[in-house]
């Protein structure tokens, strides 16, 4: 995992490899998804997690190059998560096209 994180982040422009570095955790081994954002209190304010799965990481390079890439987007556009928040079905589904311009932006 931390290799394919490394590498993918070195696409971005170094102010936003600054910032992912510095509050951004990403963590593995999460069987629900290939990958989901959480802001959380617990790990500190303006932090972030970003859960990677096995599956995800088993994956082709292209997969998931561009799901971190479309993570990270949630992270730098200040996406809300739906967890513990209400959120309309358009809302979630413009931050998703949002998240993945971010991705196809840096690809």
């Amino acid at each position: 995992m931390k290799k394919a994180v490394c590498q993918t982040l070195l696409l971005l422009p170094l102010d936003l490899i600054n910032f992912v570095t510095k509050h951004v955790w990403f963590v593995g081994s999460f069987g629900d998804g290939w990958a989901f954002t959480l802001k959380g209190t617990e790990i500190g304010k303006g932090e972030y997690l970003i859960f990677l799965s096995d599956e995800l990481l088993e994956a082709g390079w292209d997969d998931i190059c561009y799901t971190v890439l479309h993570e990270v987007g949630h992270v730098i556009l200040g996406h809300r998560n739906s967890i513990g928040e209400v959120q309309s079905k358009a809302e979630v589904k413009l931050q998703e096209r949002q998240a993945d311009e971010f991705a196809r932006k840096f690809i």
